[in-house]
């Protein structure tokens, strides 16, 4: 093979090196396309035998290197695929809604998603929902079914694997959406619907919340219960500036009374995050638990108990409470 000119020469050493990984041509394609015009020149100068020497070389070295590259890319790929279908924690999960003692209805909805497909669930973690239908509005049970179905499909069409933005996208989300359903209705008089919504994504090491309205994201840490959502109401209010107790708000007439709520119009979305270890525990629940169950009853039972029967104890405690309001509950137990 003798060509006589270096110009194409080198264009057909650069068409040789497409062979390689793209990521190993991006590193070294400049240098050995240097080292090859030097090898070029000196070949030329031996003739015809020193061309075809050289070729042969380039060739066989190709072919022997190029796939080097490709089985230490393919070996790269194969520990990252695993190292991302590797679960971190086992979660046990529960969940249970209940129309309680007095509503004629249940307008309580809630879902737990967790992704089948290993390495979504590696990058979006489980998501967990919980909703509260606003009571003596129109079609709670529509808004908060419309809540857990739209924040669960967002979340996971969401490709980012920032969770914490996403999540509060996905809330944003279904707000637009109830709020566009209620622009929509000609009714007179015209009512609105409207939710709370709590959703929590448990990914890695971290859980992250967004809430809008009083239900609650609480985690059980050695057998310290702490809220982590921050209830949206006046007398969640009063309780943080210290004019109310918690016992005083159970009871207080304008506990019903939420400040936000998904389907009133532009909303704010708090987020959270908090790291998780093994041994610690998810609770979501809405205000027929929370505004009925002290927080060391709830820790006590949750703390007692697996995830299945600290949801069956929570309910029936909240009934045997009188029942005031729906009743709903995810528990989720995270080991390792």
């Amino acid at each position: 093979m003798q060509i006589s000119s270096s110009r194409p020469a080198e264009q057909l050493y650069q068409l040789l090196l497409l062979v390689y990984p793209k990521t190993f041509r991006d590193a070294y394609c400049q240098e050995m396309t240097q080292t090859f015009r030097a090898c070029y020149r000196e070949a030329r100068q031996q003739g015809s035998w020193g061309l075809v020497g050289l070729w042969s070389f380039i060739l066989r070295d190709l072919v022997a290197s190029a796939f080097v590259e490709h089985m230490k890319r393919f070996f790269e790929n194969t520990r990252m695929e695993d190292s991302m279908l590797l679960p971190q924690f086992y979660l046990d999960i529960a969940q249970r809604t209940d129309t309680g003692r007095t509503r004629p209805s249940n307008e309580d909805s809630m879902a737990a998603v967790v992704p089948e497909d290993p390495q979504v669930l590696a990058k979006k973690g489980a998501l967990f929902v919980v909703s509260d239908g606003l009571g003596g509005h129109r079609a709670g049970d529509v808004a908060s079914e419309m809540a857990v179905r739209l924040v669960s499909e967002a979340y996971y069409q969401n490709e980012s694997a920032e969770i914490a933005p996403a999540l509060q996208q996905a809330v944003k989300y279904a707000n637009n959406e109830i709020c566009r359903l209620n622009e929509s209705n000609t009714q007179e008089p015209k009512h609105t619907m409207g939710t709370t919504c709590v959703a929590a994504v448990l990914q890695s090491a971290a859980v992250y919340v967004a809430n809008v309205g009083d239900s609650r994201a609480y985690i059980l840490h050695d057998g310290q219960l702490r809220q982590i959502s921050r209830d949206h109401s006046p007398v969640a209010d009063m309780v943080r500036a210290g004019l109310l107790t918690e016992e005083q708000a159970r009871t207080h007439e304008k506990r019903n009374v939420i400040s936000r709520s998904l389907g009133d119009g532009a909303v704010e979305v708090d987020t959270f995050t908090e790291a998780v270890q093994s041994g610690d525990t998810l609770i979501l629940c809405t205000d027929g638990l929370s505004a009925v169950l002290g927080d060391e009853e709830l820790r006590a039972i949750v703390e007692q108990y697996g995830p299945q029967e600290s949801v069956e104890h929570l309910i029936a405690r909240a009934n045997e409470q009188g029942g005031p309001d729906n009743i709903t509950a995810i528990v989720v137990r995270v080991s390792v």
